[in-house]
């Protein structure tokens, strides 16, 4: 039977898994460096991907590198936190103001209108 952890501990496991490794290049990678850690602490706990790269993000001491796509949709929120996205603005040759771009509140990241993350590395910031 498996058990969830709580946030604390998952941080734990980041800080200490990003010390051995240094980086990260993809989301996987470091969901396994967590999860390596997390056994460390009870034998029993595991972490999806979603939320080791939600926790991650929102976690305050790690660098994202992000590579984007362009893709159809508009983003509503955050792709890589689920955080509120605000808007970025430029004028136009006519003078209007038009949005170019988003910037994530929590994770600060930044992207242009029709762009989605394909692709995650990890560092220490």
């Amino acid at each position: 039977m498996y058990k969830i952890p709580k946030e604390e501990e998952i941080r734990k496991a980041i800080y200490r898994a990003l010390r051995k490794y240094g980086s990260f290049s993809s989301l996987s990678s470091l969901r396994l460096g967590i999860l390596e850690e997390l056994k460390k602490m009870d034998e029993n706990y595991t972490i999806s991907m979603k939320r080791a790269r939600i926790l991650t993000a929102r976690s305050g001491f790690v660098k994202l590198e992000i590579k984007k796509r362009h893709t159809k949709k508009k983003v509503e929120k955050c792709p890589v936190c689920g955080g509120k996205l605000k808007e970025i603005r430029n004028l136009n040759l006519e003078g209007k103001q038009v949005i170019i771009g988003y910037r994530c509140t929590l994770c600060n990241y930044k992207g242009r209108v029709y762009e989605k993350p394909t692709r995650y590395s990890f560092h220490f910031s």
